[in-house]
């Protein structure tokens, strides 16, 4: 069975590789990768690269049940980088995306970056799991040009195919927190995996401008709010719903919580880098301890022979 976990943003896949390569962070259960990109040097954008029409994975595992190919979306962008809010691009991101997809159908999808937190609690660090999407387009009716996907589908839970059996066999991880790493601005009271079954994953799509995020984070949470659906909103990114609608093969995503939603600016924007990074590896911890757990777990979504 082929399994994909695709990261968003470069910045993001990095950590989340070296948290799972790393000797003390990584499970016992979880092989070394068959292959191994690790950390791709960014390209010159003076001399940026032609498309690649074959890229490969980051990273593939070869587990005693499945195979893992790790993909980043923004491996597939870097002919782009000529201009830079490309990268943030839900148009570009989805017409690129189908390489990672071309081949034997995925018999799981796993979505991973970073996010915001609705809740008023910090939960800075921490790594929150969950099976369903909410994907929203805060610009309305003004059309943003550098980005114009309208795919959807917008506006309602998007439910995953994975059974919540499933999903409580491979995460019930308790031990994935004893190895986060602490983030420096107003970290979470204690290190916890948050997994429910009904987390939902808010994705505000088509936004380019940094600038706009903070409203378009407000606007993604004000029409998820609409719905109430009684399900909780969990984490608030730009990505987590896009990769949830290219396939529908059981899917579930981890999101690495970098601040509280409408706390950018304070929580993230003074320490960017030391802030993001951490919670994208503790995200990559998680990642690891659910393949492993999916390894040793007989789990009836996942019958699909290597």
């Amino acid at each position: 069975m082929r399994v994909l976990a695709i990261f968003n943003k470069w910045w993001e896949c990095d950590p989340g590789i070296a948290a799972l390569i790393n000797q003390n962070g990584r499970p016992a259960g979880l092989p070394w990768p068959v292959s191994l990109a690790g950390i791709k040097q960014r390209p010159d954008r003076a001399a940026l690269p032609p498309e690649n029409p074959a890229p490969l994975a980051r990273a593939i595992f070869y587990m005693k049940r499945f195979y893992v190919e790790l993909w980043c979306i923004s491996d597939l962008l870097e002919h782009l980088e000529d201009k830079p809010n490309f990268q943030s691009s839900t148009q570009r991101k989805a017409g690129y995306m189908g390489k990672i997809f071309r081949g034997e159908s995925p018999g799981l999808v796993v979505a991973l970056g970073t996010a915001g937190c609705p809740d008023a609690r910090s939960e800075n660090g921490n790594v929150v799991v969950g099976t369903k999407c909410f994907i929203h387009d805060p610009n309305g009716e003004a059309s943003n040009p550098d980005s114009q996907w309208n795919v959807g589908p917008f506006d309602r839970i998007i439910d995953s195919s994975l059974s919540a059996d499933s999903f409580k066999k491979i995460c019930g991880i308790p031990k994935a927190s004893a190895r986060f790493l602490l983030p420096p601005l107003n970290p979470a009271d204690a290190p916890r995996v948050l997994a429910e079954y009904p987390n939902v994953g808010l994705s505000g799509v088509n936004v380019t401008d940094y600038a706009k995020y903070a409203q378009a984070d407000s606007d993604t949470l004000s029409a998820f709010n609409k719905l109430n659906s009684g399900l909780p909103a969990k984490s608030l990114e730009t990505t987590h719903g896009l990769i949830r609608s290219q396939s529908s093969a059981p899917f579930l995503f981890i999101s690495g919580i970098t601040d509280r939603v409408g706390y950018f600016d304070t929580e993230v924007q003074p320490r960017p880098y030391a802030q993001n990074t951490v919670a994208a590896y503790n995200a990559g911890i998680v990642l690891g301890e659910i393949l492993a757990a999916m390894d040793s777990a007989e789990v009836a979504d996942f019958k699909t022979p290597m």
